[in-house]
């Protein structure tokens, strides 16, 4: 019983670093609207630029939604293995 508790302890352990680190790249997404260095000039034109940061701005949100809804998985996944550890712990 001993090493099925620690294994599903180390196993909850690595689950929340994968969600620890969903959640890390959730929040370096940033809105890209297409221009600058490497990229398309930006538009002269006012409502054009504001479109396309519009658009940057979704994408962004959506992209950073996608990963927190994998982090949210991940974490309780480690949670439930977490359960699960301290049961076989107080049963064994």
């Amino acid at each position: 019983m001993k090493i099925a508790e620690i294994a599903i302890a180390v196993l909850a352990f690595v689950t929340g670093l994968v969600a620890a680190w969903y959640w890390y790249r959730a929040s370096k997404i940033t809105a890209d609207p297409g221009w600058g260095p490497n990229g398309l000039a930006e538009p002269g034109i006012h409502p054009a630029a504001q479109d396309a940061w519009i658009v940057a701005m979704l994408r962004s949100a959506s992209e950073s939604a996608r990963l927190n809804k994998i982090a949210a998985f991940w974490t309780a996944a480690a949670v439930a293995l977490n359960a699960l550890a301290a049961l076989i712990a107080f049963i064994g």
